[in-house]
């Protein structure tokens, strides 16, 4: 075996037992609640949105609010 290829090999060993030690969670965990404002308005934040991007597209079509990032 060459020695680019035993490098290749070994590094890809060190990055998959990177991610296996250190899991990220899932992709799609909810990190941004929107507290809406006005009519639409139910008084709970929602908490659904893995984006800040969509926290603020929601916040925007039910009418204003603000997002904020939740904190485990």
């Amino acid at each position: 075996m060459s020695g680019s290829k035993l490098w290749l090999i070994s590094a890809m060993m060190l990055l998959s037992l990177g991610f296996a030690l250190c899991p990220q969670g899932p992709a799609n965990a909810a990190s941004f609640c929107a507290q809406l404002r006005g009519a639409k308005a139910t008084g709970q934040p929602d908490c659904s949105f893995s984006t800040l991007e969509a926290c603020r597209l929601r916040v925007k079509h039910r009418g204003g609010g603000h997002c904020y990032k939740l904190t485990h």
